[in-house]
């Protein structure tokens, strides 16, 4: 992996415990870098040398517009500063500093992705750019399975049996977490099993971005931090979910399922007993991560909610900002040079 400037690997993954954001971690940077970081420039702000409190992954890129984003943007679903939730308070000085000493010459800066929730951004001059919906089930600590499913509706009850035991009914049914020795094949029956559910409409069919997830995957197994399920009818994989445990979160970050077999909802039921095991195991949270798909509110409990806001400085910064605030579209709404 790239050695990024800034706080040692192990400091920096360190704050982005506190942070609880798997994409603020050292890991995710450092491996985006290696896959997206040609041509930009990284600007990784910290307040401390010795022991940092807070550190901002920034890399610049662009000269006919100047920009300055976040490392790890595009395939990260959350970003931010990366520090405990009572130092929040230090990012926007810090970035401030940065830009008025001259360290950052920008055009834009683009904080894309930030929790609604703890919008640190208000002490600087923003425009809001776009907004994300980003469900999430949030626990209640000590609760297990069947309360958790007390809670949901007699209908959402009756679909989670009920799924089940049809596709129990009638074939061999078998959940399987990834280990290094399945590593390999269940990430490639996710590929395949998301192939053939979008039909090359996902992001994730695009080289680079099946690259990095590949790469983050594999530092993520070394880590203990991958969740990455599969579940089989027969003895034949039908179904998919790589996550992340991270934490006390769990992050439901990509879907595979065959789509012949839509009607046994092979998906749900996977997603089902996904979720009953981080229960089971303590979590605090099941992230469902940015999109407003219907099936993820089916089980969600909040909508966290993302913002991407822009600082503007100067007049071609201000008048892209201002073309990307009437788009309303994702981050690559700031053309790139």
């Amino acid at each position: 992996m790239t050695a990024l400037p800034g706080p040692p690997p192990a400091t920096w993954n360190a704050l982005a415990l506190q942070a609880r954001n798997v994409f603020a971690t050292h890991t995710w940077a450092s491996t985006w870098w290696d896959e997206y970081g040609a041509g930009a420039v990284p600007h990784v702000l910290y307040d401390d040398p010795v022991r940092p409190r807070i550190v901002l992954p920034l890399q610049a890129t662009g000269r006919l517009l100047r920009q300055v984003r976040w490392i790890g943007h595009g395939p990260a679903d959350l970003l931010g500063p990366v520090c405990a939730p009572e130092d929040l308070g230090l990012a926007a000085p810090l970035l401030r500093k940065a830009l008025a000493a001259g360290d950052l010459r920008t055009d834009v800066v683009l904080l894309q992705d930030g929790p609604v929730a703890a919008p640190w951004w208000q002490e600087l001059e923003t425009r809001p750019v776009s907004t994300e919906g980003c469900p999430v089930v949030r626990f209640t600590p000590g609760q297990d399975w069947p309360q958790w499913l007390a809670e949901k509706s007699k209908n959402f009850r009756y679909q989670v049996t009920k799924k089940r035991a049809v596709l129990e009914r009638g074939h061999e049914v078998s959940f399987r977490l990834a280990t290094a020795e399945t590593f390999d094949d269940d990430l490639a029956a996710l590929f395949t099993l998301h192939d053939a559910r979008w039909q090359g409409e996902s992001p994730l069919t695009e080289p680079r971005q099946r690259r990095f997830t590949s790469a983050f995957a594999a530092a993520a197994l070394e880590q203990d931090w991958l969740r990455l399920w599969t579940m089989s009818l027969d003895g034949r994989c039908v179904a998919a979910l790589l996550g992340f445990r991270f934490g006390p979160d769990f992050y439901c970050y990509q879907f595979g399922r065959d789509p012949a077999l839509e009607r046994e909802s092979v998906g749900f039921v996977l997603l089902t007993h996904v979720v009953r095991d981080a229960i089971e195991s303590g979590a605090a949270e099941f992230r469902f991560l940015r999109g407003d798909e219907d099936y993820k509110h089916r089980f969600a409990t909040h909508d966290a909610g993302i913002a991407t806001v822009a600082v503007p400085l100067g007049v071609r910064g201000r008048v892209a900002v201002a073309m990307a605030a009437r788009r309303r579209s994702r981050p690559d709404v700031v053309p790139a040079s």
